[in-house]
């Protein structure tokens, strides 16, 4: 048995503080998917699209599995079925957001956010022409692993020992797996020798300061070199994921890993623009992908050397 010790007022206001804001996320998220699956008049097709694409992108031998998805909605109703995700999903943020529940809620949303990565995200594939993100919805399991580990505990008290750095410790290994395959497909040809395309092909349809600045990127990225920057890319994910997997240099690794994912966010997605009501936060990513990222960053960065005791 564990021993109970007095709570840090100030540390907890910190988690409070990360775990609101991914309930606000998510409370976006849900605004968005009511606008594009419930609120339009293409609201239907809308929400069937979301579930088709991934089934034709998806191997062979996984695409039964999102096609019968697809005709159980069809003959449960589209718009029950969207209705039921949006649902969850304010509740979810709610949650989050109040402080109410959030140990049932980040359980919820771990299993919640598998079947999205399956359905909506269809396991992330396909893996070609340079992608190597695995889909946002494994990057919000991640994040609701380490909300589970931040849940709140009785007022005044909190239980401190090896169950909770076990719990932190799977949150952190959890997102340093994630980062590892990363950056293992950042060493495949279609990323490596055709870095630069990563950034210009997300400038069509951009408004004109971000397709300015993206053109002004690319620029750079050509001056130095498009290889050595992806190179670079590499070097950098798997510094990241070797930190988050090990426990060390996590003080140089956290802040750097914050600073990377805005960086990524600010170049290669575009800042999750262009914004639309059948775009950005349908399929769980508010204002871009990698910007998920940071929750579990801002949570290591909150909890410090706490729970880093050797296994």
């Amino acid at each position: 048995m564990t021993a109970a010790t007095p709570i840090d007022s100030a540390y907890d206001r910190r988690l409070r503080a990360v775990v609101r804001t991914f309930g606000a996320i998510w409370l976006a998220n849900a605004a968005f998917q009511a606008m594009a699956w419930l609120a339009v008049p293409a609201a239907e097709a809308n929400f069937l699209h979301a579930l088709a694409k991934p089934a034709s992108k998806v191997p062979a031998g996984i695409r039964p599995l999102l096609l019968a998805a697809l005709h159980g909605t069809q003959w449960l109703g589209p718009q029950i079925v969207a209705a039921s995700l949006v649902v969850i999903a304010v509740l979810l943020g709610v949650a989050l957001l109040s402080g109410t529940k959030v140990a049932l809620a980040a359980r919820v949303g771990i299993v919640f956010s598998a079947v999205c990565w399956v359905f909506l995200d269809g396991f992330g594939f396909p893996y070609s022409g340079g992608q190597t993100d695995p889909g946002v919805f494994v990057a919000y399991a991640s994040a609701f692993l380490f909300v589970l580990a931040a849940a709140p505990v009785p007022p005044g008290r909190r239980t401190e020992g090896p169950a909770a750095d076990r719990l932190w410790r799977a949150a952190r290994i959890s997102f340093g797996v994630l980062w590892l395959f990363d950056a293992a497909l950042k060493w495949l040809p279609a990323f490596l020798f055709h870095f630069s395309s990563q950034i210009t092909s997300v400038i069509p349809g951009q408004p004109h300061w971000i397709a300015a600045w993206l053109g002004f990127v690319v620029d750079i990225v050509h001056a130095v070199g498009p290889v050595p920057v992806a190179v670079l890319v590499g070097l950098s994910e798997l510094a990241i994921a070797i930190s988050l997997l090990s426990g060390k240099g996590l003080r140089v690794f956290i802040p750097f890993g914050l600073a990377y994912s805005l960086a990524v966010w600010a170049t290669a997605e575009a800042f999750g623009g262009p914004y639309s009501t059948a775009g950005t936060g349908v399929r769980g990513n508010v204002l871009g992908n990698v910007l998920i990222y940071l929750i579990p960053f801002l949570f290591l960065w909150v909890a410090g050397d706490r729970h880093s005791r050797p296994a």
